[in-house]
């Protein structure tokens, strides 16, 4: 059985919602209505665009019940924060019909033609300007990584059009045993794309029956360990310049280089990201010594460039089947996230384990990693001779 329901203050009736109902958790406790209403006893549940945020919220809440999980290009909080600062979304609060209609344009293609002009006009008739402005305002606080370590359905992360590589890596780091498929960009809209849809089919099972998860998990500290995190930086731009053909041989380039170096320097990789890599390390010496030779290995390569961030931090993360996640790993994640391609950042925790090691580092000040109470002063080490 397929279930799809509106969210809240959205589609043809009973639309009048408050402010403070618009939430994450307000929204699964709608979810959990329906699968009771219905009595399921098991499900798996997709989540497009903004919705990961509920999907997630629902999940970590429900874990006895959800078996498989699709975050279908997850949106997060801030991506939203960013996108209204552009001009597009501006329009929403000037020209209702005109916003809906570039909008669509935006999602579908820009060669949609009639069939975005259909979806803006459904869009209007399910959704109120009013509600949308409102829902502005309070979706940029909105943020899916508290929700990430408390989930134990087996998961997919998906990209596609519209979607935010940094969120797209915090999802998938975030969850024990995620599953991260990047795809090319498609003209179509994302939900359109057959390799999408394939991969969604690939992941359920070709539709099997789906056997519920363990009444129990078994997790346990590792104990300290230095988090790495890289990301190519351009990598769509590139795939699109190249081409998919030689865009995957530059890829595969990429990944027997941080293979390559992640052995020598004892670094145990615990997940690839398509255009990063997730690795652990027992010493936070060597954790810093191998991003120092990733970058020069990249930066000594010959042939197309391949620009990589960095990101570290050490901590006490959980440990389950191979797979880390907590609260280290995000905050490792959202480090990497804020570096430029060639550039290494860690947490002052990394840098204090490495006094005396003979890097050199420079302060690059605080921020307050979203979900994160404390901020967190990052310095950039220093890996260039001429540095």
């Amino acid at each position: 059985m397929i279930v799809r329901f509106d969210n809240r203050g959205e589609g043809m009736s009973q639309r009048e919602i408050q402010d403070k109902t618009i939430s994450p958790h307000h929204h699964a406790i709608d979810m959990d209505a329906v699968c009771k209403s219905l009595d399921f006893q098991h499900v798996n549940v997709l989540g497009m665009a903004g919705n990961c945020m509920k999907a997630a919220a629902f999940a970590a809440q429900h874990r006895q019940l959800v078996d498989q999980l699709i975050f279908w290009v997850p949106i997060n909080g801030p991506d939203f924060q960013q996108a209204q600062t552009g001009t597009v979304v501006s329009l929403a609060a000037k020209d209702w019909k005109v916003f809906t209609e570039t909008w669509a344009q935006m999602t579908m293609g820009w060669s949609a033609g009639r069939r975005a002009g259909e979806y803006a006009s459904f869009v209007r008739e399910s959704m109120s300007q009013e509600l949308f402005l409102r829902f502005l305002e309070v979706i940029g606080e909105w943020d899916i990584s508290p929700y990430l370590s408390k989930i134990e359905a087996r998961t997919l992360v998906l990209s596609g059009r519209g979607g935010s590589s940094e969120t797209l890596q915090l999802v998938a780091s975030g969850v024990r045993n995620a599953q991260l498929v990047r795809l090319p960009d498609s003209p179509v809209a994302y939900w359109e794309d057959a390799q999408a849809l394939e991969a969604i089919e690939e992941f359920l099972g070709g539709g099997a029956s789906v056997q519920p998860p363990p009444s129990s998990t078994q997790t346990a500290p590792a104990g300290l360990r230095t988090i790495l995190f890289t990301d190519l930086v351009g990598h769509t731009e590139m795939m699109q310049r190249l081409g998919d053909a030689k865009g995957r041989d530059v890829l595969r380039e990429h990944e027997r280089i941080t293979r390559e170096v992640l052995a020598a320097h004892d670094g145990t990789e615990v997940k690839t990201m398509g255009d990063g890599f997730m690795a652990s390390f027992g010493s936070v010496t060597r954790a810093v010594e191998c991003a120092v030779a990733l970058q020069r290995a990249f930066d000594e390569r010959e042939g197309e460039p391949l620009s990589v961030r960095a990101g570290l931090n050490a901590g006490e993360p959980i440990e389950e089947d191979g797979d880390l996640f907590g609260a280290t790993v995000i905050l490792a994640s959202r480090i990497a996230a804020k570096a430029d391609g060639g550039e290494i950042l860690v947490a002052d925790t990394v840098r204090g384990l490495c006094s005396g090691k003979g890097f050199l580092f420079a302060d690059r000040g605080e921020f307050v990693a979203k979900g994160f109470e404390e901020p967190v002063r990052l310095y950039e080490v220093r890996w260039r001779e001429d540095d």
